[in-house]
């Protein structure tokens, strides 16, 4: 008699005390990183001592129909860095992009004038503002694609999933994050040097050719 009212005691002790919580599950926070542009394109520097022969080669021979006096010349190199963060709670943990830091930088920035166009002449001056025109396209195209770089690592970042993963598979959960970034900013990147090498072409027109041998009479 004594064991049932002991039996009975302990099941509604049990019944009385709360269950155990079950254990919450680990919630990922949605990738909104930090995206830092910086652009990096000086003014270029003037070369006055090359030759037409020593230009020419320069440019190529088929520039400037073979008979280059003047030239632009600029390397667009676009660079970026990712990066992640990470928490665990149990066996799984949450990855995301943290940060993307994107540098556009215009390098080896020159315009060459043919040397025996002296500055401060006409002949100059006129070959001068033609490749003034190359190096405000470069221009425009870095203040026009900063932001759409900016926008496409952001979108990028936004799509992938954010769902917990076991610890051990950290490093693939990372892997697909920066690869998600890297092929977006590859399209990008692609899509402004076509912008760019268009628009370039665009000024070197036989009426613009026209124009600067006609400005000095």
């Amino acid at each position: 008699m004594l064991r049932s009212i002991a039996s009975l005691a302990a099941l509604l002790l049990a019944a009385a005390l709360p269950e155990a919580p079950a254990h919450a599950a680990l919630a990922c926070p949605s990738s909104t990183p930090a995206v830092d542009v910086t652009a990096t394109a000086g003014a270029p520097r003037i070369d006055n001592t090359l030759t037409q022969p020593a230009l020419q080669q320069l440019a190529g021979k088929m520039h400037h129909g073979g008979r280059a006096l003047g030239l632009y010349r600029a390397q667009l190199e676009v660079q970026w860095r990712t990066s992640t963060a990470w928490r665990s709670s149990g066996a799984e943990a949450c990855h995301w992009i943290d940060r993307v830091a994107i540098e556009i930088t215009m390098l080896d920035r020159v315009i060459y004038i043919v040397r025996a166009r002296l500055p401060g002449t006409c002949p100059y001056e006129s070959l001068l503002a033609h490749e003034r025109k190359h190096q405000a396209v470069d221009d425009a195209v870095i203040a026009e694609y900063r932001p759409l770089l900016e926008r496409a690592a952001e979108r990028a970042a936004a799509a992938v999933p954010a769902a917990p993963v076991p610890v051990d598979q950290g490093e693939a959960a990372e892997a697909r994050l920066t690869a998600a970034v890297e092929t977006a900013l590859q399209s990008a990147v692609k899509a402004m040097q076509e912008t760019r090498a268009a628009r370039q072409a665009a000024v070197d027109t036989p009426g613009e050719y026209r124009r600067i041998r006609a400005a000095c009479g």
